[in-house]
């Protein structure tokens, strides 16, 4: 665990080394966000599994949320985005039962809280890492070890902003259970790559930008005249 930590803390940190020109809007933000990708359930051994289902299948994941984002230190944004996925996986049965190749599958859905760190970069791009804390949703898969757990997430992206919304577009790679919150042995951790799109609304754009007007517009008074 210490490990992945460290890792994240180098992702965000070589964001440093990078000039910013401008962030898509400051303040607090709120909005809904959603991705659509692919899963692949994994094991952290190379040991042979007695009675394991094998080989595993990619298949198809879904999710959808709601976020809450801030700045934190002008740079850096820290992110809360409660979310449902929905997730299906592909397995074969080992030893096989049938001579023809059968793929079986399983779906299993997971409620799940990420907090997430985005650094920016220049011309709005940005990088992000951060946790997961899962939980298990309509009931324990059968042949999937449960997912409830901690895990980690890294991504990167760009933002575009329209008038007060700011649209984030970013591929995104999590890896859930790396800390279960029940342990099997030689636990399974479900992999995920996806495309992540989130559309928020900024509330303090608009007070920013009327104040740097008001500043704009004072007149000037010359030395000579006061």
């Amino acid at each position: 665990m210490k490990k992945v930590l460290l890792i994240l803390l180098c992702v965000l940190a070589s964001g440093s080394v990078y000039p910013q020109d401008t962030v898509a809007g400051g303040g607090f933000r709120g909005g809904v966000n959603g991705f659509g990708g692919w899963n692949l359930p994994v094991r952290m051994t190379d040991r042979y599994i007695t009675e394991e289902t094998s080989p595993w299948h990619g298949n198809q994941t879904w999710s959808a949320g709601i976020s809450f984002s801030w700045l934190v230190g002008g740079q850096y944004r820290m992110e809360i985005a409660p979310r449902y996925s929905w997730h299906r996986t592909g397995f074969e049965l080992s030893p096989p039962i049938y001579d023809e190749k059968t793929i079986y599958s399983e779906t299993f859905e997971l409620l799940s809280v990420p907090l997430s760190f985005k650094r920016y970069l220049d011309d709005f791009l940005f990088i992000s890492a951060g946790t997961i804390v899962d939980f298990t949703f309509g009931g324990k898969p059968e042949w999937v070890d449960a997912q409830s757990g901690f895990g980690i997430s890294l991504g990167a992206g760009r933002e575009f902003c329209v008038k007060n919304f700011v649209i984030d577009i970013s591929p995104v790679a999590e890896l859930h259970s790396v800390v279960p919150f029940t342990y099997e042995d030689n636990q399974q951790r479900l992999f995920l790559g996806a495309l992540r799109i989130g559309i928020s609304y900024n509330w303090k754009r608009n007070a920013e930008a009327e104040s740097v007007n008001e500043e704009l517009n004072k007149q000037i008074i010359p030395e000579s005249q006061k």
